[in-house]
C-alpha cells in the first residue's frame, strides 16, 4: 500500500438508508490535509461537531460500531472504515447528514467504488506504522483475538464455527482486500431476526444487502426467506475479516503483524485496537 499517506483528490457523495435504523442519510467525502486523520462532521447539527474516527471516541459496539463526541453520535461505520483501510486512505473529512452510514450492498465494496472515483492521491508524509513486537491478546467467553509478530506486512486469520468450523486467512493488500473480502456482505443468525424486530432494528435490511444463517445451516435471504446466492462459498467468514479490518483501523496506525481471531466481534476487535493504540502512543 506504500509508505505515503493518502487522501482523495476531489469530493464524492452518496446517500441511502441505514441498515439498522432505516433512516435516510447523505454523505459527502472531502479531501483532507496531511496528518489530519479520518473525521466525521455532523453537518445537520448546530456548530457542525466533528468526531475523529479513533478508539477514544467509541461509545458502543452492540451489533455495529458507534462513535460519540459530546451530544453528537454516529453508528455503523465499520464497512466504511474497512474500505478506507483497504484503499490506504489516512486523511479524509466525511460530512454526514443523518446518524448511520448508508447500508449500500451490505459490504465495503459500495464505499470503495465511490472513493476510487474521487481519485485517491498521495501526500508528502509517511504513514504511521505499528509493528507487533510481542503477542497482544484479548478474549471473552469462547471468543478471542490476538496480534502476533510477523515480518511480511499484515496477515489476518479468522475462525468461525456458526455452521461447522471455517477458517479464512488473507495477506492484507489493496488487491487482495478488493478481490477477496470487500464485497462480502453482512449476515446474521436466524435468531437475530426476532431480536431485531423486538428492538426496532434492521429497518434497512433487504434481500440484497444481507443474508441469514439458519440453525440447520441453510442460508436464505432475510425478508423473503428464499435461498440466498452467496458471493463466496464462505462469504460469512470473509465478512468477519472485513469487520475486523474496519475495527482495527480505529487504532489509527498501519499494523504490521499477524492477527488471529476466533469468533470475535466488534467488542473484542476494538478492545485489541485500543491496546494497539495505547502501545503505539508510547513508542
Amino acid at each position: 500500500m506504500g509508505n505515503l499517506q493518502k487522501t482523495i483528490g476531489q469530493p464524492a457523495e452518496c446517500s441511502g438508508t441505514g441498515m439498522f435504523t432505516g433512516e435516510s442519510v447523505r454523505i459527502k467525502f472531502k479531501p483532507a490535509p496531511l496528518n489530519s486523520g479520518i473525521n466525521f462532521v455532523c453537518v445537520d447539527m448546530p456548530h457542525r461537531p466533528k468526531i475523529p474516527a479513533n478508539v477514544h471516541f467509541l461509545s458502543s459496539t452492540v451489533k455495529r460500531v458507534f462513535l460519540k463526541r459530546d451530544d453528537a453520535e454516529i453508528e455503523g461505520i465499520e464497512h466504511l472504515m474497512a474500505a478506507l483501510a483497504g484503499l490506504g486512505i489516512d486523511n479524509i473529512e466525511i460530512e454526514i447528514h443523518g446518524r448511520e452510514m448508508p447500508a449500500g450492498d451490505g459490504s465495503a465494496k459500495y464505499f470503495m467504488d465511490i472513493l476510487r472515483k474521487a481519485n485517491i492521491i498521495s501526500l508528502e508524509g509517511e504513514k504511521r506504522f505499528f509493528k507487533i513486537q510481542e503477542p497482544i491478546m484479548v478474549s471473552g467467553g469462547n471468543a478471542s483475538i490476538m496480534a502476533l509478530p510477523y515480518d511480511k506486512g499484515l496477515l489476518l486469520s479468522y475462525t468461525l464455527d456458526f455452521i461447522g468450523e471455517q477458517t479464512y486467512e488473507i495477506e492484507f493488500t489493496e488487491e487482495n482486500f478488493s478481490k477477496e473480502v470487500a464485497s462480502a456482505r453482512t449476515f446474521g443468525l436466524i435468531t437475530y431476526v426476532e431480536e431485531f424486530k423486538k428492538l426496532g432494528l434492521g429497518k434497512g435490511i433487504t434481500d440484497e444487502n444481507s443474508f441469514v444463517i439458519h440453525k440447520d445451516g441453510k442460508i436464505t435471504k432475510p425478508l423473503s426467506m428464499n435461498p440466498a446466492e452467496l458471493r463466496f462459498p464462505n462469504e460469512h467468514v470473509r465478512h468477519k475479516i472485513l469487520d475486523l479490518i474496519g475495527d482495527l483501523y480505529l487504532a489509527n496506525v498501519v499494523i504490521q503483524g499477524h492477527i488471529v481471531a476466533k469468533r470475535s466481534g466488534h467488542s473484542l476487535n476494538v478492545e485489541l485496537a485500543r491496546k494497539i493504540a495505547d502501545i503505539a502512543s508510547k513508542t
